[in-house]
């Protein structure tokens, strides 16, 4: 039996709303999961699994209808999907009364159910969030019985969204642990256990690469693969700064490291080192071209420290300078930068 593993989609969602890109990564996010859909049938897995919050709000009747028949044109590939703690079944829910395609199992149960799909030999575990918090272990002392594959569509893995006994989950006797709620990929357990991640990394935390899994169980054992389907990335550039730097050259490195990485990612820039462009690093132009979310300036002045004392002799920067450029104390190269950039500050007031 072969399945595609996805959790934590989060249709709806704007990420970078403040730098005026929510519209844009709200369809980037929409975007991706068509086209894993699309790879399901182009991969002729058996099933997909959704381990919740595929909604990043509880979805609208309208949301269903869309959603159904984007579903349904899977057929005959089975869907197996749960409400996750943002797209919870509240009151009056539309995920109460919607009747889903045939191929769909919707596992909306608060306490954990199961269904047998006989065509795949396989049961398939699970239950939904109908609240956005719970507390309690409700997959502890879990273990499957009956014929067949056992798999778990699970969510959560905090102290307020099902904490989860990973080490007792690896003894329960399922075939292969598809879990939801981590944003970032995650392989617990080889072949078997995995938070597959959002499709799309959803803020500057989630770096690296995102995607889902590919697997297929056998009476031989599992294989499981990561498949990368983001189309951006969270990056980071660290650049190492000395004083024959001037502007041009530094956005010259970042834009070619960027450009080297990938144009369509998004950057945090780390500049390090002493140079005396420190404290006026700007990149405006860049942030035109590349998506640039933070620059973050940790370089330091590298100050000439004799003509600094000679030309301050007689005050008290000169005598700051004169106790501290001989201590012994490892942090004295630090403290002395901090206050030298204090007391000239204090002289130009």
């Amino acid at each position: 039996m072969k399945f595609i593993h996805i959790a934590d989609v989060h249709l709806g969602m704007m990420p970078e709303r403040k730098k005026g890109l929510g519209m844009m990564r709200k369809k980037e996010i929409e975007e991706t999961f068509q086209r894993v859909l699309l790879e399901a049938k182009q991969k002729k897995v058996d099933v997909l699994l959704i381990s919740g919050d595929l909604y990043h709000h509880p979805p609208l009747l309208e949301d269903l209808k869309e959603l159904n028949a984007r579903l349904e044109a899977l057929s005959p590939i089975k869907v197996v999907l749960i409400a996750g703690n943002h797209d919870c079944i509240l009151e009056n829910s539309p995920y109460e009364r919607f009747e889903f395609a045939n191929n769909v199992i919707f596992l909306k149960g608060k306490e954990i159910e199961s269904v047998y799909v006989e065509e795949l030999q396989t049961t398939f575990w699970g239950l939904s969030y109908h609240q956005k918090e719970i507390t309690a272990p409700l997959y502890d002392d879990l273990r499957p019985q009956g014929q067949g594959y056992h798999i778990l569509v699970a969510h959560g893995g905090d102290e307020n969204h099902i904490p989860i006994q990973y080490e007792d989950l690896k003894w329960s006797g399922f075939d292969y642990i598809a879990l939801g709620h981590i944003h970032k990929p995650q392989v617990l357990v080889e072949d078997f256990m995995n938070y597959s991640g959002s499709l799309e990394p959803l803020d500057y935390t989630e770096r690296g690469e995102h995607g889902y899994f590919l697997g297929e169980i056998t009476e031989d054992g599992q294989q499981v693969e990561f498949i990368r389907a983001a189309k951006r990335m969270y990056d980071q550039i660290y650049i190492q700064v000395d004083e024959t730097e001037t502007l041009y050259s530094l956005s010259k490195r970042v834009e070619q490291e960027i450009e080297t990485r990938g144009r369509d990612n998004f950057y945090e820039i780390y500049l390090l080192g002493y140079t005396p462009l420190s404290g006026n690093i700007q990149f405006e132009a860049l942030e035109q071209d590349y998506f640039i979310t933070q620059v973050v300036d940790k370089t330091k002045k590298n100050y000439d420290l004799e003509r600094l004392f000679e030309e301050n002799r007689e005050n008290i920067l000169g005598q700051f300078i004169d106790k501290m450029r001989n201590s012994q104390d490892p942090m004295a190269k630090e403290a002395m930068e901090f206050g030298i950039e204090a007391l000239l500050a204090t002289k130009t007031e």
